[in-house]
């Protein structure tokens, strides 16, 4: 039997190609949230550089910025090794206080000079324990990031661990080869927008993906987006975690800086595939 433990969310902005600021509010809300019980702790989609211009293909750049040439050399140098500052501050955090941390971040790759991932990074109190590049980019993405590969799933004290990043979950064969690589939990994460001056289309919209990938493959499913304005977008929010069958824990309805906190109970995922089937009864060969 397991141990149910509390997940938490961080909901935040995020400052354009400023990765101190960055890290000292990650910092800052880890120690807050372990101080709360949380074992885990989620942040979003390139928390240290924020979200790559130009936000919509053919759109201008931020004002101070030259163009795409100056604009991939920022990036480039607001990026983090693999052995960098953030990444070293947060897995001391996670030494010190036993915690896990999934962090989105745009990491310069160890050999290759120039060469930029959009990856997703597990840290604990172990050291770095795997690490995720997004497969599918999107749109201006395709600029600056190469694609990853695989799709690693970790063993942790707090369950099996799989990451995928943003437009991954439209493609649902990314949660399902991290379910089938035995994940217990699916941790996604987001910088997604919608231009400042257009309404939300749905305001359920993180809800129904995040309970499609859960309720599919049986798996804890979260889904943590960031906010804040940038280029005339807005990041939306509406972090949300979804129990193995669907069931929404715990959610943000606001495009407002917040925590989401629930708890995770690994033998739900036990207690939901036993009954339904869903990997007895699935038919591959077809």
């Amino acid at each position: 039997m397991t141990t149910p433990f509390q997940a938490s969310l961080a909901q935040i902005d995020i400052a354009a190609l400023d990765p101190a600021r960055n890290l000292e509010q990650m910092t800052r809300i880890a120690k807050v949230e372990a101080d709360a019980g949380s074992k885990l702790i989620v942040f979003p989609e390139l928390s240290n550089t924020g979200y790559v211009e130009p936000m919509v293909p053919g759109a201008p750049f931020s004002p101070g910025i030259a163009g795409l040439g100056d604009y991939a050399a920022r990036l480039y140098a607001a990026a983090d090794d693999h052995d960098g500052s953030t990444v070293t501050e947060l897995a001391a955090l996670a030494s010190l206080r036993g915690i896990y941390l999934v962090v989105g971040l745009a990491l310069r790759h160890p050999v290759i000079r120039g060469r930029l991932a959009n990856a997703s990074m597990l840290i604990g109190p172990e050291g770095v324990v795997a690490t995720y590049s997004k497969a599918h980019l999107w749109h201006s993405e395709k600029l600056y990031f190469a694609e990853g590969n695989d799709f690693p799933v970790a063993q942790t004290p707090v369950g099996s661990i799989g990451m995928q990043i943003c437009y991954d979950i439209r493609f649902p064969e990314v949660s399902r080869a991290l379910a089938l690589g035995g994940a217990d939990i699916i941790a996604n994460v987001w910088a997604s927008f919608r231009a400042d001056n257009e309404p939300v289309a749905d305001d359920d919209l993180f809800v129904h993906r995040a309970y499609t990938r859960a309720q599919e493959n049986g798996t804890f499913f979260l889904s943590c987006n960031r906010v804040g304005l940038q280029s005339g977008n807005r990041f939306m929010g509406r972090s949300v975690i979804a129990g193995p069958d669907g069931t929404i824990l715990a959610a943000s309805r606001s495009e407002a800086e917040e925590i989401v906190r629930c708890e995770i109970d690994l033998e739900d995922v036990v207690r939901y595939r036993s009954y339904v089937g869903l990997w007895n009864d699935r038919r591959s060969g077809l």
